[in-house]
C-alpha cells in the first residue's frame, strides 16, 4: 500500500526510555475520509515507509504490515476487551501479521497503530471504526 494524503500526525514521546540512536521519529496518515480503517506508518528519519494497520470490517481482521527494514515492527491495536493486537514485533521485513476473531455488529472500537522496538514505541492517535 502506498502513502496518500491525508492528516499526518507526528508519532509522541516514547513508552520508555531508549538510547539517543534508537530513537526515531515517526509520522502517521489517516486517509481522507470519516472512519477511515487504514493508518500508515512514515520513518521520517529515514525517509521511507515503514508499513501500515488496518482494521477490516468485514471479517473482523486486524492487520499490521511491516514494509521498512528499518529495525523497527509495526503493532496495530483494537479497543477490544481483551484489547487485540496484531504485531509483526520479532519478524523481519516484510512481514505481515493478522489476528482474527468475530465482533458485535456496528459497534465502534478504537483503532491505533504503533512503531515498536524492544521496550520502546510511538503511537498514532486513536481512531474510531465500526464493525
Amino acid at each position: 500500500m502506498g502513502l496518500t494524503a491525508g492528516l499526518m500526525l507526528t508519532g509522541g514521546s516514547p513508552a520508555s526510555a531508549a538510547s539517543t540512536e534508537d530513537i526515531f521519529t515517526f509520522n502517521f496518515y489517516y486517509p481522507p475520509g470519516d472512519n477511515s480503517t487504514e493508518i500508515q506508518v512514515y520513518d521520517a528519519t529515514k525517509g521511507i515507509a515503514s508499513g501500515y494497520a488496518d482494521f477490516v470490517p468485514d471479517g473482523d481482521t486486524l492487520i499490521a504490515h511491516d514494509s521498512g527494514a528499518d529495525g523497527y515492527g509495526i503493532e496495530a491495536h483494537l479497543s477490544t476487551s481483551p484489547e487485540r493486537t496484531a504485531s509483526t514485533r520479532g519478524h523481519g521485513s516484510p512481514y505481515t501479521a493478522v489476528a482474527k476473531g468475530n465482533l458485535p455488529e456496528k459497534t465502534t472500537y478504537k483503532f491505533w497503530v504503533c512503531a515498536v522496538k524492544g521496550t520502546w514505541s510511538s503511537c498514532s492517535g486513536k481512531q474510531l471504526v465500526i464493525s
